[in-house]
């Protein structure tokens, strides 16, 4: 079962909350101090803002599909988003973007306590030379004239609106900015220059770029920096420069394949010559000028034979072409593709090796020709490499064999033509060459013009779905969170500092202490903290100080024990340490039980360290309790003071000078004697005695005392000493012992102030504390 929360739980928690807003003018000072501190902080910080710009990146291989049996292991996945945004943060990408914008070079509006980074100003500042440039910094100022520099060693006045100069050794050029249309009222500017390689480093740690999705093929690409001018310009810059290395590396085959057709055309053209020569000479030589025509049905069979036989020389041709292609080919370079080579296989398997060669290249340039997918890639190149080989190789084989039954063919279509001339089967010979190399060359002449045209024509790697923008309103500092913060710090800060100061404050604060609580020993009085030492000065005193004395006098009446006969009640007045306000208790006390026209003697029995008299505020420099107890020819009666500016009614006996023994003195058997004899005159003997902790002489008369006072102070007395004083009273050390809690003061304006708002129009002690505990109490 749940325990009922209880009228005690509901105490507890109410006090709990009271205790920690008395002290609520200190949470509202640090709170204001927090959220202070919060605005002039915003107040000086960047507003840094977030551009973002969206493309899709192009597979331009979609729709080739080869069979899985036959090339499965070269299966084409989709694009490979990490590589892309790997070479979208590569440095060889960005140092292009930051040469193009001048990146390396920054302007600001110089302010009291920041600078303001400027994008689109009036000039156009540059270095002219980049070698061994070292990062520096000048003022330049645009004047009617031109322009003027300052720096921490020079200043330089130019003249027009071109310029150059010389700063810190590195020449620079000033020029006006064609692309800047507006009235700017802004003349002076600071300029910071850097090596364009530390700007690299900015911009690529600066640039995010993430997957939009987990199946999708959209990169974010965004920046986040103070300027969103700039940042928008940088982003826009980068997928421009993004999608011409895409454009660069879909033109390199194309590029490759006219270079090596053009390289051919010249060792054909030489061919072609060789055959019309040698064609030329041999009808000169055999005075052959025309060649009948064969017969229908011979010329049908070997035409047939013909073709047959020159199609597969040219595909012989082609096959050796492309294979001296690849053995002249040094390392991962591109190979020609589609030169009309009549195997799709090989012509899949150059497609897909040329793919590979390019993302490798891709990939060395950003990661280094140590990392894993780079190897990965070299290895599946070599494979490629070799299977186009076996692939060209078997196939020419293919080409050898059909050639030869081919060539079976046409002989034997040729011995049918018995009637012509030798001679002519040699010239046909010398003419079947020449047609097959111009064919070649027609075939190649085509590639060529194909391949310039997909050159030309290459299609954009990207596809931008959002340009370059942001929202106006800055991502950092967010002013409402850091307001927030402000105000949850204005409140933990002094919370988390109050409960440290309560779990390591062991001094007594109210009477609800454990201490109090678990001693069993009444508590008889509360007494407020007031800033004069005030004294109960007469019987119309209606102050809250005389009031608070007033209910003091009645509890200690209740704590009396009853007695028959009319003799004086004795109160000891002590405490457990120094500054307990035991003697300032004890004297309001006799002033207050004198009120009632009580006959009341006080007694300064603390010879120690007397302080009846600076309380009572009277000068007495005669015989006390000390010469009585010392001397027994003096009559106490004598050394009596009777006679006081407070009340007629109360009679003081003073401490007198400081004895060296005052134990020994008080166990002499003359205090008893001055007891016994004062009980039958006085309604009332109060005793100041000595605290408890430091030496025994109260406990030498603590028998004698119908009722003892233990002062305890508020944010005074330590909690442990209560159990020294609970001892005391268990043990009978202290007769008839209560506690009064001294010096308690009242710290918020919520009805906790311990009973003594009695509103009686008087001046209360709050209202004459200084200003600033009335706020920090």
């Amino acid at each position: 079962m749940e325990e009922e929360f209880g009228f005690d739980d509901q105490i507890v928690i109410k006090n709990l909350i009271l205790k920690y807003l008395q002290y609520w003018k200190l949470f509202v000072i640090c709170t204001f101090i927090t959220v202070l501190s919060m605005t002039i902080y915003l107040r000086y910080t960047k507003n840094i803002y977030s551009i973002e710009s969206k493309i899709k990146i192009l597979d331009d291989s979609k729709g080739l599909n080869l069979p899985s049996d036959a090339l499965g292991f070269l299966s084409k996945s989709k694009v490979n988003l990490e590589n892309e945004i790997e070479v979208i943060k590569s440095k060889k990408l960005l140092e292009p973007v930051v040469e193009d914008l001048n990146l390396n070079t920054k302007y600001y509006h110089q302010g009291k306590f920041i600078n303001n980074e400027l994008w689109n100003i009036p000039i156009i500042i540059k270095v002219l030379e980049n070698k061994n440039l070292q990062s520096f910094a000048f003022n330049i100022e645009i004047t009617n004239q031109g322009y003027k520099i300052k720096t921490e060693l020079q200043s330089i006045d130019l003249k027009g609106k071109y310029a150059t100069a010389t700063i810190n050794n590195h020449k620079i050029q000033i020029i006006p900015n064609p692309d800047y249309d507006k009235a700017s009222s802004e003349k002076e500017f600071y300029v910071t220059i850097s090596p364009t390689a530390n700007s690299v480093n900015i911009l690529a740690k600066k640039i995010k770029v993430e997957v939009v999705g987990e199946d999708s093929d959209i990169l974010a690409i965004s920046i986040e920096d103070e300027n969103s001018e700039k940042s928008k310009a940088v982003v826009n810059k980068v997928i421009q420069k993004f999608n011409e290395d895409g454009i660069n590396d879909r033109q390199l085959i194309s590029k490759t394949t006219v270079e090596f057709i053009q390289d051919r055309f010249k060792y054909l053209a030489q061919e072609l010559d060789s055959i019309e020569d040698k064609k030329k000479q041999f009808k000169q030589s055999n005075n052959l000028s025309f060649i009948e025509a064969d017969a229908a049905l011979d010329i049908q069979k070997r035409a047939k034979s013909e073709t047959e036989l020159f199609k597969v020389e040219t595909q012989l041709a082609l096959s050796n072409l492309l294979k001296g292609a690849i053995d002249d080919k040094n390392g991962n370079t591109i190979i020609p593709a589609n030169l009309g080579l009549e195997n799709e296989i090989i012509n899949v398997l150059i497609g897909e090796y040329n793919t590979l060669v390019i993302e490798r290249d891709k990939l060395y340039k950003t990661a280094g020709g140590q990392n894993p997918t780079v190897t990965g890639i070299d290895s599946k190149i070599g494979i490629l490499r070799t299977n186009i080989k076996q692939s060209i190789t078997t196939y020419s084989k293919q080409l050898n064999i059909t050639l030869s039954q081919q060539e079976k063919d046409l002989g034997n279509v040729n011995r049918l033509i018995t009637k012509i001339p030798n001679d002519e089967q040699i010239l046909r010979g010398i003419t079947r060459q020449q047609e097959i190399k111009e064919n070649l060359y027609l075939v190649l002449l085509q590639k060529r013009e194909e391949s310039a045209i997909a050159f030309a024509v290459t299609s954009p790697s990207i596809k931008i779905i959002d340009y370059a923008n942001g929202n106006s309103t800055p991502i950092s500092p967010n002013r409402s969170k850091f307001y927030l913060i402000a105000l949850l710090a204005g409140v933990l800060i002094p919370f988390i500092a109050l409960y440290l100061y309560f779990l390591f404050d062991t001094k007594i604060k109210n009477i609800n202490e454990i201490g109090f609580q678990n001693s069993n020993i009444p508590i008889v009085g509360e007494i407020p903290f007031f800033e004069e030492n005030n004294l109960f000065k007469n019987k119309d005193d209606r102050s809250i100080h005389a009031e608070t004395f007033r209910i003091l006098t009645s509890n200690i009446n209740f704590s009396l024990p009853i007695k028959e006969n009319k003799i004086a009640n004795i109160i000891l007045v002590t405490s457990s340490i120094m500054g307990e306000g035991k003697t300032y208790i004890t004297t309001n006390l006799a002033l207050a039980l004198a009120s009632y026209n009580k006959k009341v003697l006080l007694i300064g029995a603390d010879m120690r360290k007397p302080r009846l008299k600076e309380t009572l505020h009277m000068e007495h420099n005669g015989k006390g309790l000390s010469s009585y107890l010392h001397e027994k020819e003096t009559n106490w009666k004598d050394i009596l003071v009777t006679k006081n500016p407070y009340n007629s009614d109360l009679h003081i006996l003073f401490t007198g000078s400081i004895p060296p023994n005052p134990s020994n003195l008080l166990s002499n058997g003359r205090f008893e004697t001055l007891i016994e004899e004062a009980k039958k005159e006085y309604d009332y003997i109060i005793i100041d005695s000595t605290p408890t902790i430091y030496v025994n002489d109260t406990f030498q008369i603590a028998d004698l005392a119908d009722l003892t006072l233990n002062v305890t102070r508020f944010n005074h007395t330590d909690k442990q000493l209560l159990g020294y004083s609970r001892n005391l009273a268990v043990n009978n050390k202290l007769k008839n012992m209560v506690y009064i809690l001294n010096g308690i003061q009242s710290k918020s304006n919520f009805n906790y102030n311990y009973g003594y708002g009695y509103g009686y129009g008087q001046e209360t002690h709050s209202q004459k504390r200084h200003w600033l505990k009335k706020w920090l109490p």
